[in-house]
């Protein structure tokens, strides 16, 4: 394969990456051959079937960042939203993503621990933001909707994990007006204002 070629790739997934699907090398006329013989020279590597990775990149990024790629429409949540967030002391053992109720859990790499949620699809795109984490974009629920999904799953997360998190919430950066609109469109007002009152 020319140099030229392998450039093209290369910019390929900085433009498109850092995870390509099969059916866009094959738009770039990359073709299964090729594709094979990028893999055996560890230029790319196969991440799961039918998705690849810039070999070079590979070992820059982490487990979160490939499952933001191959699953775009999962949302960073509980644990993993709430480290992200430094709202928790608890190390996830998984990283937990939400998805709407209404999509089929896609299949994953089995060396990733992924742990899906499932929401639903009225209320899956309340507080979502997208961040930039060493210059991969992800998409994770901001502070004020990570905490309500706390204290909505209190009795099968544990209340005092859930109020560790309403805490530290409350002792940083917060916007009142913003969690009581979320616990409103959740329905978890009655719930969240007693513990919301002694914090402040």
């Amino acid at each position: 394969m020319t140099t030229t070629r392998i450039q093209k790739l290369e910019g390929l997934f900085k433009a498109d990456g850092p995870i390509l699907r099969s059916a866009n090398l094959r738009s770039a006329k990359f073709c299964s051959k090729d594709i094979a013989e990028l893999i055996k020279k560890g230029q790319i590597s196969q991440v799961r079937r039918g998705y690849y990775a810039w070999g070079p990149l590979t070992e820059t990024l982490n487990d979160m960042e490939v499952v933001a790629s191959l699953i775009p429409e999962g949302i960073l949540s509980y644990f993993s939203a709430a480290q992200y967030h430094d709202l928790t002391t608890v190390i996830p053992g998984s990283i937990e993503i939400t998805l709407p109720s209404s999509m089929r859990t896609p299949a994953l790499p089995g060396n990733l621990h992924v742990a899906v949620h499932k929401s639903a699809n009225h209320i899956y795109p309340i507080g979502i933001e997208t961040v930039q984490v060493d210059n991969h974009t992800l998409k994770v629920y901001d502070r004020e909707r990570t905490v309500c999904d706390f204290i909505r799953n209190r009795l099968k997360i544990g209340k005092d994990v859930a109020l560790e998190v309403l805490k530290n919430y409350m002792d940083g950066k917060k916007n009142l007006q913003k969690l009581y609109e979320y616990a409103k469109l959740l329905q978890i007002e009655g719930v969240i204002n007693p513990y919301v009152e002694v914090l402040v």
